[in-house]
């Protein structure tokens, strides 16, 4: 992995879990950036398939490891890097992984390996899976592979934006924030955020909770439905709106959940609702 993006400690655990053959079938690697999330996907199916003694794990130059890239990001490479027994699935849709298009992945984890000793399956953007996609790979997770060892490298920007009955089979890798936020950009519409709120809490007023969401909306960033950046921004302000207008307990708890499904929210973006009706919803189911 490159000096841009270090190891860290969960994954050098995992990585040492794969050497010795114990890594749990399904992982999540969440956080970070797209590259920081593929580059350690290579890491684990690499130190996975390796042919190497298991402490020197991923060697590099082994035919196995050789053969592992990335799907596109060589094209000279890729074409004689191909591995029967390392698979990446990439969004297919504009706005989702369909469900066909991860049954056809599943096909090959129904057999044995061509090569390797196991299989590595990555799905590139998991956060995207349409529910019924979602199911297909569970089930293939509820019923383990009895002669190779298979797994799943599930990436996604947050854990949470995954059904919680993928979370609750796999293992969970935080790869880190994405890149730190700007906290002058962050305070602006921590504090627009925060004259609303306390507006509202002072009438009841429909036109201030608008006036929250409207705020967390200035964010900006939202033309692109897979950007998680605002999304983290407005949690972000959420969270320092906290620190300028700290109001009862039971507020600060409204205000932490509303963070928390902000979080969360990059999913419904993908289904095609507008940034701002998940504003207005959120911020009334929170504050309201």
């Amino acid at each position: 992995m490159s000096a841009a993006s270090p190891l860290t400690s969960a994954l050098t655990s995992a990585l040492a879990s794969a050497r010795q053959g114990r890594l749990y079938p399904a992982v999540i690697l969440d956080g970070g950036n797209a590259e920081a999330r593929s580059g350690a996907a290579l890491e684990l199916a690499r130190t996975l398939l390796c042919e190497a003694p298991p402490e020197a794990r991923p060697c590099g130059v082994c035919r196995h490891c050789r053969r592992i890239v990335w799907p596109g990001a060589d094209k000279e490479k890729e074409a004689t890097a191909f591995h029967p027994d390392f698979q990446v699935l990439e969004r297919d849709l504009k706005a989702s992984t369909s469900v066909d298009a991860t049954r056809e992945m599943l096909k090959t984890a129904q057999v044995s390996p061509f090569e390797a000793r196991g299989q590595v399956f990555v799905i590139a953007s998991a956060e995207s899976l349409t529910g019924e996609a979602a199911n297909a790979l569970l089930k293939n997770l509820e019923e383990p592979h009895v002669s190779a060892p298979r797994h799943f490298i599930l990436l996604a920007p947050s854990r949470l934006d995954l059904l919680p009955t993928l979370r609750s089979r796999s293992l969970a890798i935080f790869l880190g924030s994405a890149e730190a936020l700007d906290a002058a950009a962050v305070e602006p519409v921590a504090r627009a955020f925060a004259a609303a709120s306390a507006a509202y809490a002072g009438n009841g007023a429909l036109i201030y909770l608008l006036g929250a969401a409207a705020a967390l909306a200035t964010a900006g960033g939202w033309e692109d439905p897979r950007s998680g950046r605002p999304w983290a921004l407005a949690a972000a302000a959420v969270l320092r709106s906290l620190e300028i207008e700290a109001g009862p307990p039971e507020a600060r708890r409204a205000r932490l959940a509303l963070a928390e499904s902000l979080l969360e929210s990059p999913a419904l973006r993908l289904r095609g609702i507008a940034a701002d009706r998940i504003l207005e919803g959120l911020v009334a189911r929170h504050l309201a």
